[in-house]
């Protein structure tokens, strides 16, 4: 009778033990940014260093991520509201702090701040900026001076693709790039080939953070994911990620 009861509050006790057990889901919201960030070679499967720290890092912190396949500007909204725990490779600014936690860096890479120009139109300093008309991506984040010097004339296009058609029709003299694979699949898109590079740009140096919303639940996360990043740090796991990618 003693083993019977004993086995009955087993029974019981036994979906609470599975709870218990069971990783809590964080939402990271993927975009294509290769290499860092990539479709994989199955439908709905993402790769990349920054794919493979998150979800090395979340495992070992006790949760585990549902990626899901956003525009930017979406994400932006959602993280805002909390409906997105995790972005990564999220450029930091004051603006973005008032609603994200940023966690990391994970690395530094080299991101200067580029300029295309039409071609035979070069931008050769930073005083033909202010007598000029400038494209800029909605809510990307180049740089103080970019987003926010008064002095400047932007016009805002919702992605890379409308950039550049917008810029083929002329609509702008110069656009802002800080991601020039990005800019050049869009321009290849529209089979359009009539740009350069300006030699005028701003040397640049862009942390790697990713940023968790702190409107979302599972607020503990942070911390866990922070102190995660800073032992592959010392253990020079992430070094070694970035290399055999």
């Amino acid at each position: 009778m003693r083993c019977f009861t004993r086995l009955l509050l087993w029974l019981m006790l036994l979906p609470f033990a599975v709870l218990a057990t069971e990783l809590v889901v964080l939402k990271a919201d993927f975009r294509p940014r290769p290499p860092e960030m990539r479709y994989g070679n199955t439908p709905g499967s993402f790769e990349g260093p920054l794919v493979e720290l998150l979800e090395t890092a979340c495992e070992r912190a006790g949760c585990k991520i549902e990626w899901q396949d956003k525009p930017f500007p979406r994400t932006m909204r959602d993280i805002r509201i909390g409906q997105t725990h995790i972005v990564p490779r999220l450029i930091y600014n004051k603006e973005r702090e008032e609603f994200t936690s940023f966690i990391g860096p994970v690395a530094v890479e080299p991101k200067p701040i580029l300029f295309v120009t039409h071609k035979n139109n070069d931008l050769l300093n930073e005083q033909q900026l202010f007598k000029s008309q400038l494209g800029v991506k909605l809510g990307t984040y180049y740089s103080e001076f970019i987003n926010h010097d008064d002095r400047l004339s932007r016009t805002t296009a919702a992605d890379d693709a409308n950039l550049v058609k917008m810029f083929a029709a002329k609509r702008f003299d110069f656009i802002a790039v800080i991601d020039k694979l990005s800019i050049e699949k869009a321009f290849r898109d529209i089979n359009y080939s009539d740009y350069q590079y300006a030699t005028f740009y701003y040397p640049n140096k862009m942390p790697i953070y990713y940023g968790f919303s702190k409107v979302a639940g599972d607020q503990e996360f942070i911390a866990k994911l922070q102190h995660q990043f800073e032992m592959m740090i010392l253990r020079g796991e992430i070094n070694e990620i970035y290399a055999r990618q």
